[in-house]
């Protein structure tokens, strides 16, 4: 008898004859499985090869001699259609994609093969006891507690769970996953890191793909770092703001780099005061937003027109200065305006410049101890 197993295994339609008995007794599939191992040997056949045959002869498909190469290859997940694929995946959010990325190395080639891109923001705002990240409108909240931190995910619907971590140290562990992902891209990169920490310095890849970008930090030289990091041409506007006075001299660097020669918009605070001269540094731009030294003779208005006027591309500007008491009313008179009687806190100009016959309006405003020059193309 001990020898009977043996002659089976080695005769392929005795074999199936073995299948067909089982499908017969309409036992489940995995019982009918072992109670064939345990017959003819536990290396007899693979459950794969056991399956398909018990499912043909459960079909009434009787052929022995059918040969398995005559069926279609089997399809698998990377068989399916790229775009397929993508409307699958293009609602994970980063951290699903980052999981996904790990399951085979099919999957990770294809979720590296095209752009991750944020349409919304990437959101990273740190402050003295609070990091919020947010991806598309999605929150991620990390706040100092005690020794350790609390945070909440919309995964856990915002409710916070405790961790031994610092806030800073548990928001990276989301953060570094995020920034690793390949081709990673946003419409909006907004960075508002004011607490002093240095463990973000590292974080974004080099270079990173953003189209336009809100940069406060509590250092110069880390926001030059972080402006030059993202990918000069396809950032098309991006804002500087400062929490406390910064001196106009740095800027050279700023103006210097290519970020700022290839960018279509750009905003400094008004904290930054620039003087007349510097304005030409923006010629290049189609709108801008800057701070500028205050007004001391009305005729200066007639320097900031003149030399506005000659931008090739601009489109709309926004000049910001303190007006120390000035009254906007000299500027209007400088300007040819009419100046009515009793206070007067704004007006409008047009000036047609008669090399170009651009066509640009100026609406002066005073707001407080500010005073705005608006302008903007109009022909």
């Amino acid at each position: 008898m001990e020898k009977i197993p043996e002659f089976l295994k080695n005769n392929d339609h005795y074999l199936k004859s073995c299948i067909l008995y089982e499908v017969l007794q309409k036992k489940p599939i995995f019982d009918s499985y072992r109670t064939f191992c345990n017959t003819v040997g536990q290396d007899a056949m693979e459950y794969r090869d056991f399956e398909f045959r018990y499912h043909r002869f459960g079909r009434g498909e009787l052929d022995f001699d059918y040969a398995r190469s005559l069926d279609p290859v089997p399809k698998t997940l990377m068989d399916m259609p790229a775009n397929l694929m993508q409307k699958i995946t293009k609602d994970l959010d980063p951290f699903e994609r980052s999981y996904l990325r790990l399951m085979n190395h099919g999957l990770k080639s294809f979720i590296d093969s095209f752009p991750t891109v944020f349409k919304r923001h990437i959101y990273i705002d740190v402050l003295d006891k609070e990091l919020v990240l947010r991806l598309n409108g999605k929150k991620y909240g990390f706040e100092k507690e005690g020794d350790g931190c609390k945070f909440s995910t919309p995964k856990n619907d915002w409710r916070f769970e405790k961790s031994e971590k610092s806030y800073i140290q548990k928001g990276l562990e989301y953060l570094t996953l995020v920034f690793k992902i390949p081709n990673l891209q946003t419409d909006l990169l907004w960075w508002g890191v004011t607490d002093q920490t240095s463990e973000l310095d590292d974080l974004l890849p080099v270079p990173f793909f953003a189209k336009s970008a809100f940069i406060v930090v509590y250092n110069f030289d880390k926001m030059v770092r972080l402006l030059t990091s993202l990918k000069p041409g396809h950032l098309e506007e991006f804002k500087l703001h400062f929490k406390e006075p910064i001196g106009k001299e740095h800027f050279t660097r700023v103006f210097e780099t290519e970020q700022f020669k290839q960018a279509e918009s750009v905003e400094i605070h008004r904290i930054v005061v620039f003087d007349l001269e510097d304005l030409v540094s923006f010629s290049h731009l189609k709108s801008f937003t800057c701070g500028l030294t205050s007004i001391t003779e009305p005729e200066e208005i007639l320097q900031i027109r003149d030399t506005i006027s000659t931008f090739k591309d601009i489109e709309w500007c926004k000049i910001s200065y303190r007006r120390n008491g000035t009254p906007i009313g000299l500027l209007a008179e400088v300007l040819e305006e009419e100046v009515p009687e009793g206070p007067l806190e704004s007006f409008t100009h047009r000036y047609e410049n008669p090399e170009s016959k651009k066509t640009l309006e100026f609406k002066i405003q005073e707001k407080r101890e500010y005073c705005d020059i608006d302008i903007r193309k109009i022909l």
